[in-house]
């Protein structure tokens, strides 16, 4: 009866809090906005006597529920507290020091009968910490092991009117009443073992493999993989498919997927390892999709095989309801020597161009060379074709002042250069938008430029991070690629414009080429070469390249002091500090990183650096056998294996520096 009148009180009380409130706002509305206003005080006078009276009615249950559990201590010998002694679910009432003042005949029997008077709280329920249960205020719930079943606690602290003792500490008691959870927590708990996690292996780079193996030697690697991929299968009591050649899919229970991720996904090493028996890179990528029904993980895992194949492959990319995990990744991407990609995206793009009015290319934010230089490129391509090309204008990039100062003067590229109001202004239905050099929209310079065009072509070169800009009608993602201006010297050719690019713009593309490549020492392939030759050919200087990167002897000085400071923070991983922001602090950064690496038994390198608005910046370089694109994701960042970086808000230099020094650590750990 108590419990039914109690959810009287509170639902005529919820009835009565609302309408007061209308009443309220109706009279103001009448006052302010009518003539009757005398109408509009009456309202206002009658929601404030009906909030008093709803909020009289509330203190007034309080004090009954309080009374009536002050009954169960102060009258033992009432029927009132027989009825609670022998309640069918465990309650007690313990002081507020913790120690058990009195509990029924159910929560003896939890504990073989024996005294718990004067024991504590805590000692009965080890998973429930008192002082939580104090912080937690009038009322709380917490869930606890107890007597071998899961038990969930729910309680009210009560304050006495009249404490019988007479002590000051004794006018509160707590009183807890246990709902045994055991069955629904065991239920839950095999519910979520045996739902089916999906997966979906993809071997990467098998044709390329294929075509360079022996008939003898084909069936071998087969073989092995097949026999590898079926273990794994086995160990997770897995479901095994091949549905193609060079891909597998699996099913398995959930249960499985927390054994996988403690044996850090072994299967990569165990092909890799296969690879190089045969002295080809030969590796696994693997996308998994959890956390939901059976077609929904099916579409989560090939999302995350996706996402691992465009991180480089060679690792395992979980997806769950929120979010994706990564495993793996740790070698170096490989080079693909088939061009059929690069000349199908390159015909599409034509395609794209001719049935646009104009093209409008934008890097990221903080343009480089990279960027710059393919931009630089392929608005030949859209010249060639007879369209108008824009750049939109980054100007708060110091990186590549001098080359766009000395463009500008070429009567040719007028106008060409826009900011984003003017980009905004040009931009129709049949504009097509080209992104170059990254795929993040966070680090575009004119998030409302991408809002506003629907046709959009992305051509990049990073590997993929979980932030992808959506909705792209051409995509070119090749993290194998040393530099977006490699990729776009592939696509000119392929466009079979002839000798249209200009000296200028060749210089531009190879400049591009030469800064993400470190002056073709990181992450060089034999098509970043063929890239240059083919620049080369076109009549580009060398030597005027190198001018580009010419620095005057103030940044010269600055960058030596950087490395100076350089310390050792693991075997063959060093970091340094810059404490003042420079006015070309982050290309002096970047060199000064580049500059660490020539320095004997440092493999990868990491400079710290303030920039403006209270933000640090991380530049990180290696030479190839630890991934820094790991370490900096740790952080925020992102990158490639060999070059990477990250932008921390709100904090010092001397704080970041311990951020990778400790994201360092959890690298080689997991290593």
């Amino acid at each position: 009866m108590k419990k039914r009148y109690g959810h009287i009180v509170r639902s005529y009380g919820i009835i009565a809090v609302c309408s007061a409130v209308l009443l309220l706002a109706c009279g103001v509305l009448t006052v302010f906005f009518t003539e009757n206003r005398y109408i509009g005080v009456i309202e206002s006078l009658a929601g404030l006597a009906l909030l008093f009276t709803a909020a009289v009615i509330g203190k007034k249950h309080r004090d009954r529920v309080s009374d009536y559990l002050q009954l169960v201590r102060t009258d033992s010998g009432a029927a009132t507290a027989n009825i609670m002694a022998s309640f069918p679910i465990p309650i007690l009432m313990a002081h507020i020091d913790g120690t058990v003042g009195w509990y029924n005949d159910r929560l003896s029997e939890m504990f073989s009968n024996r005294n718990l008077f004067n024991s504590t709280v805590e000692s009965i329920f080890p998973d429930l910490k008192w002082s939580e249960v104090l912080k937690a205020g009038e009322s709380f719930e917490r869930s606890v092991r107890a007597a071998g079943k899961i038990y969930t606690v729910m309680g009210r602290l009560v304050r006495e009117k009249t404490p019988p003792s007479g002590n000051a500490d004794d006018k509160y008691s707590v009183y807890m009443y246990l709902l045994d959870k055991t069955e629904e927590t065991e239920i839950r708990h095999l519910y979520e073992n045996e739902r089916a996690d999906i997966a979906v292996i993809s071997i990467d780079n098998y044709d390329e493999v294929m075509q360079r193996v022996t008939d003898i030697e084909e069936q071998s690697v087969n073989t092995q993989l097949r026999s590898i991929i079926n273990a794994w299968g086995t160990e997770g009591h897995a479901m095994v498919k091949k549905t193609d050649r060079d891909r597998y899919f699996l099913v398995f229970e959930h249960q499985y997927l927390k054994k996988y991720v403690e044996n850090k996904f072994d299967i990569l090493d165990k092909v890799r390892a296969v690879g190089d028996q045969i002295k080809m890179p030969l590796s696994v990528s693997i996308g998994i999709g959890t956390s939901g029904g059976i077609l929904e993980n099916e579409a989560s895992a090939r999302n995350a095989l996706e996402m691992a194949l465009g991180r480089g492959g060679d690792q395992v990319s979980v997806k769950d309801d929120t979010q994706y995990n990564f495993y793996g990744g740790k070698s170096r991407d490989y080079e693909k020597s088939t061009r059929v990609k690069t000349r199908s995206v390159a015909l599409a793009l034509k395609d794209f161009i001719k049935n646009s009015d104009k093209v409008i290319f934008m890097g990221h934010s903080g343009a480089d060379y990279d960027c710059f230089g393919a931009a630089m490129g392929l608005q030949r391509a859209v010249r060639t074709l007879g369209k108008q090309p824009y750049i939109l204008d980054d100007r708060n990039s110091p990186a590549i002042a001098g080359m766009y100062e000395e463009l500008r003067k070429i009567p040719e590229y007028d106008g060409m250069f826009v900011d984003e109001e003017r980009a905004l202004g040009l931009a129709t239905p049949d504009t097509l938008l080209v992104i170059l050099d990254t795929h993040r929209p966070s680090m575009l310079p004119s998030r409302l430029l991408l809002s506003r065009l629907s046709k959009i072509v992305l051509i990049d070169h990073h590997r993929r991070s979980t932030e992808f800009i959506p909705n792209c009608s051409l995509i070119y993602h090749e993290p194998y690629a040393s530099s977006a201006c490699e990729m776009a010297t592939e696509l000119l050719e392929y466009m079979n414009l002839g000798g249209a690019l200009t000296t200028t713009e060749a210089e531009c593309l190879y400049t591009g080429i030469l800064m993400d490549t470190k002056n073709f020492i990181l992450k060089t392939g034999v098509r970043t070469f063929e890239a240059a030759s083919y620049l080369r050919r076109l009549g580009l200087s060398t030597v005027d390249v190198k001018k580009i990167f010419n620095v005057d002897k103030a940044d010269y000085d600055h960058k030596v002091d950087i490395v100076k400071t350089a310390a050792e923070i693991a075997p063959d991983i060093a970091v340094a500090k810059c404490y003042e922001k420079f006015d070309n602090i982050k290309v002096i950064a970047s060199q000064a990183a580049d500059e660490m690496l020539n320095i004997n038994n440092i493999h990868a390198s990491f400079v710290v650096y303030p920039m403006d608005n209270g933000i640090v910046g991380i530049s990180s370089r290696s030479l190839g056998n630890i991934n820094v694109q790991l370490i900096m994701e740790a952080l925020g960042g992102g990158g490639h294996m060999t070059v990477a970086g990250a932008q921390i808000k709100d904090t010092t230099v001397d704080a970041v520096a311990e951020m990778v020094e400790k994201a360092v650590a959890d690298y080689l750990k997991e290593k």
